[in-house]
C-alpha cells in the first residue's frame, strides 16, 4: 500500500469512526439516589424525568443524546433481581463506562455488584465512577463536612475492598462537584474518540471544559476538511472547487452543538451581552442552514480555487480542485470554532460575573 492510499485509508477511517461511533454510558445504584438528576446535570439537558424509576422498576430506561448512549438501569440485590441475575439479564459489561450513583450507605448488593464492575474494568478497560450525589444533604451539627465525607469515603473502601478507589461528591442543587467528575472521566482510558464525544455532549460549565471542546472541534476540522474534499465527486458548478456540501453542514452543525448552541431562539437571547456577542451570533447563525453553507461556498469558490495549497496538501495526487475544497472547509472551520469559542466565554464570563 502507497503512502497516499495508507493516508486515505486512516481518514477515512477517522471519518467513519466520527460518524459511527457511540458511547454506552449505564447508570448504576439504587433508585432514589440521584442518577437521572446526574446525568441531566451533566448534560445540560433534562434528558431522564427525575423520579421515575423504584424498587419495583424491572426494566431499563435508555435515552440517546448526540452520540451518547444512556441507560438507567434498574435496582439489583432483589428479591426479583439478585446481583448475579440482574448482570446476566442488562449485561451492564457492554457499556463503554459506569456511572455509579448512591446516596446514604453502601448495601451489599451494591459491594456484591463491585465485583463485577472491577473484573470488566480491568479486562475489558472499561471505567467506573463511584458519585455520593446530593452532598447538600450531607450534614451534622457535631461534624465537619470533611470529615463526614471521609468517613463515607471509609465505608465505600470497606464495602468494596478497593483502597484507591476514588469517591466523587456531587450535587445536583448547585453544581457541587461536577467539574472534577467530568475531567477524570475525560482523561479515564476509554477510546480517544469516544472522549471526544463525551466532550461534545457534556456541558460546559468551566473555562477549561470550553477549552476542551475548542481543541477537540479544531482537531475533527481536520477530518471533516478531507471528508468533505474526498466525497465530492464533482466541482462545484462554474468553480474549479470540489465541496461536499452535506459534510461542510454537519461540519458547522457538530461545532455548534459541541457548544450548546443548537437553539436559535436560546442563541439570540444573548445578544444582551453587547456588540461583540451580537456579532458573533450573526456569524453563527449565518451559516446555520444548507442553503447559507452554499452560499458560502460560492462566495469563497473563486479565492480559493485560485490559490496555491501546497501547505494543505494531505497526501500526493490530490486533485486541484479538491484541494481547493479541503482549503476552505479547514479554513472556515477553523473560523467558526474558534466564533463559538469566543461566544462561550462571553456566556461564561456573564455567569460568573451574575453568580
Amino acid at each position: 500500500m502507497s503512502k497516499e492510499q495508507d493516508l486515505r485509508e486512516q481518514l477515512r477511517h477517522k471519518w467513519e469512526e466520527m460518524e459511527n461511533v457511540q458511547v454506552k454510558i449505564a447508570l448504576l445504584g439504587q433508585p432514589g439516589a440521584g442518577k437521572s438528576s446526574l446525568i441531566n446535570a451533566l448534560i445540560g439537558k433534562k434528558l431522564f424525568e427525575v423520579g421515575v424509576h423504584t424498587d419495583t422498576t424491572v426494566e431499563a430506561q435508555e435515552e440517546n443524546f448526540e452520540s451518547l448512549v444512556i441507560t438507567d438501569l434498574p435496582g439489583y440485590g432483589t428479591a426479583k433481581f439478585p446481583v448475579e441475575t440482574w448482570v446476566k439479564a442488562f449485561k451492564p459489561e457492554d457499556y463503554d463506562l459506569y456511572l455509579f450513583v448512591f446516596e446514604g450507605k453502601l448495601h451489599d448488593s451494591d459491594a456484591e455488584l463491585f465485583k463485577y464492575l472491577k473484573k470488566w474494568r480491568d479486562e475489558r478497560k472499561h471505567p467506573f465512577f463511584v458519585v455520593r450525589n446530593k452532598t447538600d444533604q450531607i450534614w451534622d451539627e457535631d461534624k465537619k463536612l470533611e470529615e463526614l465525607q471521609n468517613e463515607i469515603r471509609k465505608d465505600v473502601i470497606e464495602k468494596i475492598g478497593e483502597p484507591s478507589v476514588k469517591v466523587y461528591f456531587t450535587s445536583c442543587k448547585d453544581k457541587t462537584g461536577l467539574a472534577p467528575l467530568k475531567a477524570d472521566i475525560f482523561k479515564s482510558n476509554i477510546a480517544e474518540v469516544k472522549k471526544s464525544k463525551l466532550t461534545a455532549a457534556f456541558k460546559a460549565e468551566t473555562m477549561a471544559d470550553i477549552d476542551m471542546k475548542r481543541e477537540m472541534c479544531l482537531d475533527d476540522v481536520t477530518t471533516y476538511a478531507w471528508a468533505g474534499a474526498a466525497n465530492a465527486l464533482n466541482p462545484v458548478p462554474g468553480l474549479d472547487i470540489s465541496v461536499d456540501v452535506g459534510v461542510f453542514y454537519k461540519m458547522l452543525k457538530n461545532i455548534r452543538e459541541a457548544f450548546g448552541f443548537s437553539n436559535e431562539e436560546e442563541l439570540k437571547k444573548y445578544e444582551v451581552l453587547g456588540p461583540v456577542a451580537k456579532q458573533l451570533i450573526n456569524k453563527i447563525l449565518e451559516y446555520a442552514t444548507k442553503e447559507g453553507v452554499i452560499q458560502l461556498i460560492k462566495q469563497l469558490g473563486v479565492r480559493y480555487a485560485r490559490q496555491k495549497f501546497s501547505k494543505y496538501i494531505p497526501f500526493v495526487g490530490q486533485a486541484l480542485a479538491a484541494l481547493a475544497g479541503f482549503a476552505m472547509i479547514k479554513e472556515v472551520g477553523t473560523s467558526y470554532v474558534e466564533d463559538c469559542y469566543k461566544l462561550s466565554q462571553l456566556i461564561l464570563e456573564k455567569v460568573v460575573k451574575n453568580s
